[in-house]
């Protein structure tokens, strides 16, 4: 079989559109029910994963956001009492993001959302066989671009 233009283009398109589509409905979720949005829960988890603290360059790199967008999201976290910045004791010119211990149990409150609100958004459009399928092409496409290790990899137990 021989696949056409448009048969590559209809697929970009349709990743394109459940890429923004999906995340966007999860963070209207995750806003109406606990305040944070998902790149904030992102924020939240790569801290807790880094056993509570990192710097806000590497905390930058993790969630694919400029150093400006962190400040911005660490400004409205911080007021929310998420999060704090302190100095490092190594060198007192860099600045970590700390998580606090309402920015865990708001992390650990996003965890019990997003799984079943995940879940629920797949099973109710896809078979199982779909589902797996497209676990496999999408796996496949990001390493081949060498973008699974890492961020996803450990959803794999990887």
């Amino acid at each position: 079989m021989s696949l056409s233009k448009q048969d590559y283009m209809l697929t970009w398109v349709s990743l394109v559109h459940a890429g923004s589509y999906l995340p966007g409905a999860l963070s209207q979720h995750l806003q109406e029910q606990l305040g944070i949005t998902l790149s904030e829960q992102d924020l939240l988890k790569q801290l807790s994963v880094a056993g509570g603290e990192l710097k806000l360059v590497e905390l930058s790199r993790r969630i694919f956001l400029s150093k400006a967008g962190v400040t911005k999201m660490m400004d409205r976290l911080q007021s929310a009492g998420y999060v704090d910045r302190i100095r490092s004791q190594n060198d007192r010119r860099v600045v970590l993001a700390k998580l606090t211990g309402k920015g865990k149990q708001a992390f650990d409150d996003s965890r019990k959302l997003l799984v079943p609100w995940v879940e629920a958004n797949i099973r109710d459009h896809l078979s199982e066989q779909q589902l797996l399928a497209l676990g496999d092409a999408l796996q496949s496409l990001l390493r081949g671009h060498q973008r699974w290790e890492g961020q996803m990899a450990h959803l794999q137990g990887k």
